[in-house]
């Protein structure tokens, strides 16, 4: 009798913590809350997208015919005086860093020395100050990607920017009368 009591005891606490379970997990299967879900989402880059101008108007890619520099004296100053205009819009929806480079060999038959040759450029819709960067150094960054110009363009903004050629004095021996020609200068715009 001892056996079966205890064996009888035993069923009824199993059955007891079989009811236990089945009802705690009843308890919490009626206090969830039924899923919901944020479907159909959709995750679109911003754009980068840079054109060019001389005359601020018409905006164009690949490019637009550069500026001549004609009476460029080594040591003098810069050339033209006010700079030849030309315009950056940035059609994207970035922000857009400014880098540029030179893609090409120049011919220079009279080896110049280009460590020595100058390119000024200024953003004047801003009244920033004059950057000068070597045309050696330009050709130089192509590899790498180019430079930065230290110039952010905002989305869907124009940027005008005026741009001067000087020499140092000892770029050029001998009687001058020299000339640099096939510079292509490339400029590109880095999400910032």
């Amino acid at each position: 009798m001892t056996g079966s009591k205890t064996s009888a005891i035993i069923r009824s606490l199993a059955i007891m913590g079989a009811v236990g379970v089945i009802t705690t997990g009843a308890t919490f299967a009626a206090l969830q809350s039924p899923s919901v879900s944020l479907n159909g989402n959709i995750i679109n880059s911003a754009t980068a997208d840079l054109r060019i101008s001389t005359n601020g108007t018409t905006f164009t890619v690949p490019s637009v015919t550069g500026f001549t520099f004609d009476g460029v004296t080594p040591g003098g100053t810069a050339v033209p005086a006010g700079g030849d205009s030309f315009y950056l819009k940035n059609v994207g929806s970035a922000n857009l860093a400014i880098k540029l480079w030179v893609n090409s060999n120049p011919s220079n038959a009279s080896n110049v020395d280009l460590t020595k040759v100058h390119l000024i450029f200024t953003r004047v819709d801003t009244g920033g100050s004059e950057v000068s960067l070597t045309l050696k150094s330009l050709i130089d960054s192509f590899a790498a990607g180019g430079t930065a110009l230290g110039d952010t363009i905002t989305a869907g903004s124009t940027a005008s920017y005026s741009l001067k050629v000087s020499m140092d004095s000892d770029a050029i021996s001998g009687t001058g009368g020299s000339s640099i020609t096939g510079i292509n200068i490339s400029f590109t715009g880095i999400g910032a």
